[in-house]
C-alpha cells in the first residue's frame, strides 16, 4: 500500500474544501432562497418535520369591555422531510498522481466529488418544487406557460423563499479514501445526505415552456410557451397567497437558458431592461453566477438543473 505524502495531503484538502465548494456550487441551499433550512449535527434519525402555519383569522371589531376571544389558534400541520443519501466517486490512478502533478488532481477531484454532490442536490431540490408546487389546485405541471409532458419542454420555478424546506445531516457532503492495490487507485467517494419538501405548496408556481434556444419568437408572439406577462401573473399568483419575498420584495424565478433568452429579448424589444439591483450579501457563489436580473417582481436565477417537462407529475 502506497504511503505517498501527496496522497495524504490530497485526502487532507479534500476533506477540508469539499464542504465550502459544494455550499458554493449549489443554488438551492441557499438562506437567501430557502428559509426553512435545518441542518442535523448530532440529531438522531434521518426524517425531519416542519411545522406548517394555519391560517390566520382577521381582528375582529370588538366593544369596550367585552371579550376579544380565542380564534385565532395556531394549529400547525406538518411536512416532513426524509433525507436521501447522495453519493459520487472518483479514482485517481498512480500514474495520474505521479505524472499530472498535485495542483491539477487536487482540482479535478475536488471538482468531481463537490460538482457532482452540488448538482445532485439542486436537481433534487428542483425536482421535489416542480412536482409540488400548486397555487392553484389546477393538479398539473404548468399554472402558467403551455402545458407539456416532453423532455424538449423545461419546468421553470417562480416562487417564496417560504416555499421550500432543506434538511443536511451532519456538517454537508463528506470524502473517504482507500487504496486498491490490484488496480493501484486512490479511490475518493464523496456522499451527502439531504432532503427537501414542498413546505407551502400554494407559494410556488411552475412555468412550463419550450427549452430550445434560438426558436422562442416569431410573428404572432412568443414561440416557447410564456412571455413576461407570464412572469408577471406567476407573481400575481403568489401575492394572492400572501406569499413572503426576498428582502428586496422580490420573489424568486429559477429559469432554464431557454427562458432567459426569451425574456431578455422581449423585455428589449419593449424598450425595458431587467438590470440587477443591490445585492444581499446574503449568497454563495452560485447565487451571485445565476443572477441575471430582476423584473416584474421577480430575482430571475440562471439553472441548467431545473426538471425536463417528461419528468414531473
Amino acid at each position: 500500500m502506497t504511503t505517498s505524502a501527496n496522497v495524504a495531503q490530497l485526502y487532507t484538502d479534500l476533506v477540508a474544501d469539499l464542504v465550502p465548494y459544494f455550499m458554493n456550487a449549489t443554488l438551492l441551499p441557499n438562506s437567501a432562497l430557502i428559509r426553512n433550512s435545518i441542518n442535523m449535527v448530532g440529531e438522531m434519525g434521518g426524517t425531519v418535520r416542519f411545522p406548517v402555519m394555519n391560517a390566520y383569522t382577521n381582528a375582529a371589531d370588538v366593544a369596550e369591555g367585552g371579550s376579544i376571544g380565542n380564534s385565532s389558534n395556531f394549529i400547525p400541520t406538518n411536512v416532513n422531510i426524509a433525507l436521501q443519501k447522495r453519493g459520487v466517486g472518483s479514482d485517481v490512478t498512480l500514474e495520474a498522481l505521479s505524472d499530472g502533478g498535485y495542483d491539477l488532481v487536487y482540482r479535478s477531484t475536488l471538482q468531481r466529488l463537490g460538482g457532482g454532490l452540488a448538482q445532485a442536490t439542486d436537481l433534487a431540490g428542483m425536482l421535489i418544487a416542480a412536482n409540488g408546487f400548486d397555487p392553484d389546485t389546477a393538479g398539473n405541471n404548468a399554472d402558467v406557460g403551455t402545458a407539456s409532458t416532453a423532455n424538449t419542454s423545461t419546468v421553470n420555478l417562480i416562487f417564496s423563499p417560504e416555499a421550500l424546506g432543506y434538511a443536511v445531516k451532519d456538517e454537508g457532503p463528506m470524502v473517504e479514501t482507500w487504496y486498491d492495490v490490484n488496480t493501484q487507485t486512490h479511490q475518493f467517494r464523496g456522499s451527502i445526505r439531504d432532503g427537501y419538501a414542498a413546505i407551502n405548496k400554494k407559494m410556488g408556481v411552475r412555468m412550463t415552456g419550450l427549452n430550445a434556444i434560438g426558436s422562442e419568437f416569431g410573428t404572432g408572439g412568443s414561440k416557447i410557451g410564456f412571455d413576461i406577462s407570464s412572469v408577471a401573473k406567476g407573481t400575481s399568483l403568489l401575492r394572492v397567497q400572501n406569499s413572503p419575498t426576498l428582502d428586496n420584495g422580490n420573489f424568486v424565478a429559477v429559469i432554464d437558458p431557454a427562458a432567459e433568452f426569451a425574456l431578455n429579448e422581449q423585455i428589449a424589444l419593449a424598450g425595458g431592461s431587467a438590470a440587477i439591483g443591490s445585492l444581499s450579501d446574503i449568497g454563495n457563489q452560485a447565487f451571485y453566477d445565476g443572477l441575471v436580473g430582476q423584473a416584474v417582481g421577480v430575482a430571475f436565477f440562471r439553472s441548467n438543473n431545473l426538471p425536463a417537462a417528461d419528468t414531473t407529475t
